[in-house]
This record gives C-alpha cells, structure tokens and sequence, in this order.
C-alpha cells in the first residue's frame, strides 16, 4: 500500500508521541508499503528527506504554541499529485489535515486516537460549557465521521461516530533496542557506577512529573520503600512541572541518600539506564486527571513496555491496559493507584524474590511476543486494509 501518514511529532524524537510515529512509520515500511510522514519541523531536522524507507515532509504545524497541522497545509500541494491508498492521521483536536485531504480525494482514512483530546483540552483550558468547546466536539466529530477505521488502547475514546469501527491496539516497544542482555555491557556497567547503583537495589522511574503519572505519589512510595528495603535506591529519570514539588517532598520526607535524579536522557541512553536498574515503579493515577475517570484509563504507557522489555519487573496501578502489560505475579505486580504501603510491599517482594530475574526474563519475553513494533505494525496494517476495503464498498454502494 502507499501510506500518507500526517502526525504532529518531530520525528525522530525522544518523546513518546515521536516514538510511537516513528516506529509506525519504519515499521509499515519494512513490511513493504510505501510510506510518506508529513510531520512537525524542529531545529536540527530538514524540512524533507528519505529514512530508513519512509519520505518524510516536515512544515511548522503550531499555532500560538499550540500543536495544530492545519498550519502545514501548503505541503497538500507537494503532495497532491501523488497517488495513495490510505491517509492515516494521529489524531489530536485542532489535527484535521489528513482529514481535509482524503476527503477532496475521495481517499480511505485512518485515525490513531491517543487520548480524548476535545475532554482533555477542555480540561486543561478550562473550557467547559464555552462556545469554543463545542467549535472543538463539532471538528472532532467531522474528522471521526470521515474515518474509515480508527484504533485506540482503549476504544472508548474513539469519538461515537466512529466507535463502531474502532478497533483495540496497545502501542508497542522496540523488541530490538532494549534487552536485558545490555546489563553487562559498558554503557550499562557505567551507568550503574555512576548512579551509586553498586550492591543496591535500583528501582527506576521514568516520566515527565506529571501528577497522573504517579509523580506525587512517588516521594511516599519512596519513603515506604526505604523503611522495608535499607539497601533501596532510586533513579529518578526524567524532567518536568512536578519535580520540584517531588524533590522538596523527598528532602522534607529524610530519604534523599535513597534517591538519585538522573534527570531527562536521549531515548537512545534509556536501553542502558533501564538494564542497569533491578526493578521499575509505574504508580499512575487517575485522580489527579478526570479525563482518565471519565474515560477508563486510556493510554499505553511506552515507558512501561520499554522496562519490561529491558527485563525489569514492574510494580505498577491496577488499570486496565496496564494489567495486560504487566502480568501479576508473573512480570511484576499491580497495585491499588495511590497506595504507597502496597507499592512499597511489591517492591520489597521483589528485593527479596529468589526469581525476580526469573520474572524480568518473563516479562521481557512475553513483552517483545504481545507488543513489539514488529506485531503491532502486522496488527495495523490488517487494520487499515479494512478501512480500504471500507472505502471501496461504499463506493461501490454509492453507484
């Protein structure tokens, strides 16, 4: 097939949206189709070149700080000639160039929902029961109604319209990249070293310090933790608004001898930092981001698949997604969201478990089988040949 891809990340990228479009992308592409990404433009990065398969555009997509690709639309005209089989568009609210392109060329359409983006954006913005809101629901509505497929971790964040062409997809993990045989190596061995990690037990955390990410939580898990575990160490990888408040709360709390903030890494170092550790903390919750009770837990954390891949058992909340990420009792453990005295019981399970290692092993295998790049790109691409097959039937009704 050829694949018209419009997404808003600047590929390649550290960031889990780059990631998560970059591994599509190659990943179409080395099962044979032909895959052209138009995405954001950042410093560094040339508006257009050919990688690793795939033709990638980048134009300036922001408007007013704001992610919006609607912006870029004057590369419609590079692309206009061309012909494609399917236009594919991670969706997000004020997204819709993919959209406005299939439709004026009759073309089958694709959305990837990463979240409810309207509810999320009105949240955030404070937007509820304004006009803008509903400007917002009526744009999201147009872009789904047109879409011949969508997929999503949890469908229920799929706009109504389109929810009965929804089909289920957890994100994935490049099953090369991270690996447990990396813990013996230099870069690993250094890491460790470095990060006062000899005869510890490390317990990573990675993450952007949001609030739903765990990031409030996390200085009284650390603080349980220490009281079960003496020999406890934590790097804290990662940078973001809550980390101050974090740092301030482990100081106020007396554990900071047990903490080490690694702070924000290049996604190529994280295969070395999460092999070096022994176990990882996921502690997300949902209190602290309404769109995630609204909805049920929606996303599918790459930081998670890429600690299990990287053969570290994790302790994480009891959500659905993470419950078939993380196998109880088999490649870590889940616990009640918020609960820093069952955090720290897991995590102390796990010090003391003659097969941890056997469970990282567990875990990394099964991780790679369910959720590597490789099987989720076969999953998509069954995916959006049905939404071709969708086009051409209603064509076909429509003469």
């Amino acid at each position: 097939m050829r694949i018209l891809y419009f997404s808003n990340e600047d590929v390649p990228a550290s960031h889990a949206g780059a990631v998560h479009t970059w591994e599509v992308a190659r990943g179409l592409a080395r099962r044979g189709h032909d895959v052209t990404l138009v995405s954001a433009a950042a410093p560094g990065l040339t508006a257009q070149e050919r990688r690793d398969g795939v033709s990638i555009f980048r134009r300036r997509s922001r408007l007013a700080g704001v992610k919006c690709n609607l912006r870029a639309a004057p590369v419609l005209a590079r692309l206009w000639p061309q012909r494609y089989d399917v236009v594919m568009e991670r969706y997000l609210t004020l997204n819709g160039l993919g959209y406005l392109f299939a439709a004026a060329k009759d073309l089958p359409y694709y959305v990837e929902a990463n979240g409810p983006h309207v509810e999320e954006v009105t949240y955030r913005w404070r937007l509820a029961g304004t006009r803008r809101a509903k400007i917002l629901a009526w744009w999201a509505d147009r872009q789904f109604a047109r879409a011949d497929g969508a997929c999503a971790p949890n469908v229920n964040i799929v706009r109504p319209v389109a929810r009965p062409r929804a089909r289920k997809i957890i994100w994935g993990v490049n099953e090369d990249q991270f690996s447990s045989a990396l813990a013996g190596s230099p870069r690993a061995l250094s890491f460790r070293e470095k990060g006062g990690g000899t005869d510890r037990f490390v317990i990573l955390f990675v993450g952007s310090f949001r609030p739903w990410q765990g990031a409030r939580d996390l200085p009284a898990i650390i603080a349980r933790a220490v009281e079960a575990i003496p020999e406890a160490l934590f790097w804290i990888v990662g940078d973001g608004d809550e980390r101050p408040r974090v740092e301030e709360q482990i100081k106020k709390l007396g554990v900071g001898a047990a903490v080490r903030f690694l702070g924000w890494r290049r996604h190529r170092e994280l295969p070395y930092v999460m092999a070096a550790a022994d176990a990882a903390v996921a502690p997300f919750n949902d209190a602290y981001y309404p769109p995630l009770r609204e909805f049920g837990f929606f996303w599918a954390p790459t930081k998670v698949l890429e600690c299990l891949a990287s053969g570290l058992p994790v302790v994480s909340s009891r959500y659905p997604i993470l419950d078939e990420m993380v196998e109880e009792g088999r490649s870590g453990y889940l616990v009640p969201a918020g609960d820093a005295g069952a955090f720290a019981a897991r995590l102390a399970a796990l010090a003391r478990a003659e097969d941890a290692r056997e469970m990282g092993r567990y875990g990394e295998a099964a991780v790679k089988r369910k959720f590597g790049w490789r099987r989720h790109c076969e999953i998509l691409e069954g995916y959006l040949r049905e939404a071709v097959q969708r086009r051409k039937n209603l064509r076909k009704g429509s003469k």
